[in-house]
């Protein structure tokens, strides 16, 4: 519910704040004190169209911001909401509308910016505004649809139909993506064979290049590694002629055997002594394996052609298909996947087509019976609307619940030759009509000229809607327009009893809709200087009984005082 109201500059208000009750808000106040200027503040901060003409003459921007508190009763708005993420449940919402003296505007939600539709995609789940606005659920087909199903007690059914249709369309988009894999070219199929055809048969494993450029470098350098791994050996402990008589190893053992007899004349030659033996046996090692290593290299040409027609293989692979092996070897199991889809694409293409009709069968049959099962709630809707219509002044209407299915020239659905759509929700269209008088034709709400007609239509339909409905506010506007008397006592009784389920606001000229009031709000224009102002105020017990004279007789006579006091006791 709408908790607090803020109103900067809005038309002749200066600056209004007002609190607001949770249960049936009323305001009064006499012909354009500007009540309908505190209806279009509520409308602008819910989305509603604005130019710069609303912002009060000599100011720079007018803003309206709305303070809304949590209601468990209605969750909708919280869960559906795309920025239901910075919409914490146990906290109040903050809305914010600023509307620049050139015409432009700012909304925020919680301080996040958020662009104008998203601000009305909110607004849409907050409050229903009826009368002559555009704010209002009245207006809007789908909703009818869901009022309806939620009145009927369809929403499993209705859960159960989009949970086919979900299905459906993952099928659908499937085959469609399939159907273009098998429009592919012979063309392709046949590249797609030589590519397997050639990666298959070249037999690459991941690294083979490394290891191969590594072999090639020792078979290319094969000679000059042998001679030069001789040398070594030879200088280390081979022969004498590569390096003088003795070697460097026999050189360094009688160098180890002095050294070990100063060592025993000297024992601080003993770590001398250590690091020199050290040294010898790793020269030893060094030799040992050097010679080793000599005896492995192998001069083998054929074997050098064979590692070079590999890696030019290789190079060339990966000019077609990729950077390196793992890639190349990706692209092979891709390709492979592709072809198999092109091979037994059309098997598959068969099983889909199988599953398609017999979810469409299944769909339609899902889809018929909560057909027959709306037509047979819209009945009962529309008889208990139009017994509340006969409480509202409304006598002569008729009340149509119209439930048809959608036509679609490809759609899944064949009844008699007949070609229907399937949607998430079914297959039917709902649309509140009516017909206001007797003989007219009945036709859409939206085009009833009347704000109050409309606002006592959407009475009714909320009077019997109540339990079902999930917006949390209703404003009703020009709800009294053409009634009065008894009429008036009933529109302010159900006006009552909506206040018990969602929070009430109401505009009114009538002293016997006024009376119920839980808030009862005074708008006033006066002359502040040499300015027009607007405000309003809560009234107190005392000011009430004022203001409800007045309402009924223009003066706060005694007589009057007395009635006004007799219409708040009957409440």
């Amino acid at each position: 519910m709408i908790e607090t109201l803020s109103i900067h500059n809005i038309a002749l208000i200066d600056e209004l704040n007002l609190e607001l009750a949770p249960g049936l808000n009323i305001f009064t106040g006499e012909t354009g004190a500007g009540k309908s200027v505190i209806l279009r503040s509520i409308g602008l901060v819910l989305g509603e169209r604005a130019n710069a003409d609303i912002v009060r003459e000599g100011a720079d921007f007018a803003k309206v911001e709305a303070g809304v508190a949590p209601n468990d009763q209605h969750p909708m708005w919280r869960t559906d909401f795309a920025f239901s993420d910075v919409l914490d449940p146990s906290d109040a919402v903050i809305l914010s509308r600023r509307i620049s003296a050139s015409g432009r505007s700012r909304c925020h939600v919680n301080g996040r910016m958020v662009n104008l539709s998203q601000l009305q995609a909110l607004g849409t789940l907050l409050v229903d505004i009826h009368g002559q606005h555009e704010h209002q659920s009245l207006f809007r087909t789908q909703t009818h649809l869901r009022l309806l199903d939620d009145f009927g007690g369809c929403t499993d059914a209705r859960q159960q139909v989009s949970k086919v249709h979900a299905h459906l369309q993952t099928l659908q988009q499937e085959a469609t993506e399939l159907a273009e894999t098998l429009r592919a070219s012979e063309r392709e199929k046949d590249l797609l064979e030589f590519e397997i055809k050639e990666l298959t048969s070249a037999s690459l494993e991941d690294g083979e290049d490394e290891a191969l450029a590594a072999e090639a470098r020792i078979l290319k350098n094969a000679e000059e590694l042998g001679q030069s791994a001789r040398r070594v050996y030879a200088l280390l402990d081979g022969d004498t002629s590569a390096g003088g008589d003795l070697s460097a190893l026999e050189r360094l053992k009688d160098a180890a055997k002095t050294l070990t007899k100063l060592s025993e004349l000297d024992d601080s030659l003993s770590e001398v002594l250590d690091r020199l033996e050290t040294s010898l046996y790793e020269l030893e090692d060094v030799a040992l394996h050097t010679r080793q290593y000599a005896d492995t290299v192998e001069y083998n040409p054929m074997r050098l052609d064979e590692v070079t027609d590999r890696l030019a293989l290789i190079s060339k692979l990966k000019r077609r298909y990729g950077n390196s092996i793992s890639e190349i070897l990706a692209y092979h199991a891709e390709a492979e996947q592709k072809l198999q889809t092109l091979q037994f694409g059309s098997e598959k293409q068969e099983s889909l087509q199988a599953e398609i009709h017999k979810t469409i069968q299944e769909a339609q049959h899902l889809c018929l019976a909560l057909s027959a099962k709306r037509l047979h709630i819209a009945k009962q809707l529309s008889k208990q609307i139009e017994k509340e219509l006969r409480t509202l002044g409304m006598d002569k209407a008729e009340f149509h619940t119209s439930v048809r299915h959608i036509p679609e020239e490809r759609g899944p659905f064949q009844i008699d030759g007949e070609r229907y759509a399937f949607r998430s929700h079914g297959m039917d269209d709902v649309e509140f009509l009516i017909a206001p008088n007797v003989g007219s034709e009945a036709r859409p709400i939206a085009r009833i000229a009347s704000g109050g007609e409309i606002s006592r239509i959407m009475l009714a339909l909320k009077t019997v809607l109540v339990q079902v409905d999930e917006i949390p506010t209703l404003l009703f506007d020009e709800i009294d327009s053409g009634i009065g008397g008894k009429v008036a006592d009933v529109v302010g009784g159900k006006l009552k009893e909506l206040s018990e389920f969602a929070q009430v606001i109401c505009i009114t000229h009538l002293p016997q809709i006024a009376r119920f009031a839980d808030k009862h709000f005074r708008v006033e224009k006066k002359v502040v200087g040499e300015r027009a102002l607007i405000t309003a105020k809560p009234l107190t017990p005392e000011e009430q009984i004022n203001e409800i004279a007045r309402m009924h007789g223009g003066e706060e006579t005694e007589i009057g005082l007395a009635h006004a006091r007799e219409l708040l006791s009957e409440k």
